[in-house]
């Protein structure tokens, strides 16, 4: 059994290379009973189900156009295919995630980093496909191994914390007065309360939907409360596009850059609070400014 996490990029300049490279690392996942998945843009999906043959059925295919939505969202995925594969007694897992290019955006650059750090530990390998006229050169910062006509390690790689450090999480956009400005004090029980309760009669967003925004919120709060310093505060903007939330405190100990990349640890109590918001929303940013930290958070309204 492997016991080490790969993280590979594999680069192409046609679809027929593309597919020649994939069948054959498809088929030695299988051979080895290594549970195999693929995301890929429909038409890669396609070529790649059509060679297989029979063999397709016993690999698991989503198309990059439904599945790659959200880059926190898609580490939380992956550790879970991960956790449910090794659960079922598989000696491994072979992954293969293809993002379009034209979404290869800071935040998808951070995510390609952080996985190197968040599935370490797990006997997998997960491949992400690029084409040569593609955004190669942060392809070979993000990924250790490099499949280039043979196999070689990028001596551009960068550790996940000196990529995250470099390349800031871009912060979702409130412009004007916040609709909600308090002082958290060492409970969040009433102000729960009272931003369900206003949330629901001035219809920011719909009922579950409200729930998910209570919740993180709940979460960005008590990890001030726990972790932060004397001073928090909670603003809240309500635009035509989203709800935005954030929380600042004054905490002397800052989060570190793979805050909320790292998937909770199982059996260990506590440390899966900006995780869970990573998870749940549709954007969220750590970072700190002057010694001010600042978690924000934003739901994107129907």
């Amino acid at each position: 059994m492997r016991e080490d996490f790969t993280h590979s990029a594999f680069l192409y300049d046609s679809l027929e290379t593309y597919v020649s490279f994939l069948v054959p690392f498809i088929c030695e996942g299988l051979e080895r009973d290594e549970a195999v998945a693929m995301v890929a843009p429909a038409a890669h999906v396609a070529r790649v189900r059509d060679r297989l043959g029979r063999d397709a059925g016993e690999v698991r295919f989503r198309e990059t156009e439904e599945f790659s939505v959200r880059p926190l969202r898609t580490i939380g995925t992956w550790a879970q295919v991960l956790r449910t594969a090794s659960a079922a007694g598989r000696p491994a897992t072979r992954i293969i995630h293809e993002i379009n290019p034209e979404e290869q955006t800071p935040s998808w650059v951070r995510s390609e980093s952080a996985m190197n750090a968040a599935l370490a530990g797990h006997p997998a390998h997960l491949l992400c496909p690029f084409p040569r006229d593609g955004p190669v050169a942060e392809a070979r910062r993000t990924h250790k191994i490099l499949y280039d006509g043979s196999w070689h390690l990028s001596d551009q790689y960068e550790d996940p914390l000196a990529l995250l450090s470099d390349v800031p999480e871009p912060v979702f956009p409130a412009a004007g007065d916040p609709l909600v400005s308090a002082t958290l004090g060492d409970s969040v029980a009433d102000l729960r309360a009272h931003l369900r309760n206003r949330a629901t009669a001035e219809e920011w967003l719909p009922p579950d939907r409200v729930e998910v925004l209570v919740l993180a919120l709940s979460e960005l709060a008590s990890n001030g409360i726990r972790h932060g310093g004397d001073s928090r505060e909670l603003r809240v903007w309500v635009n035509s596009a989203a709800v935005v939330c954030e929380v600042t405190d004054d905490g002397p100990n800052a989060p570190g850059p793979l805050a909320g990349y790292l998937p909770p640890v199982l059996g260990v109590v506590g440390g899966m609070g900006l995780w869970l918001v990573g998870q749940i929303c549709d954007a969220f940013s750590v970072h700190t400014t002057d010694g001010v930290t600042h978690a924000r958070f934003a739901l994107l309204r129907p």
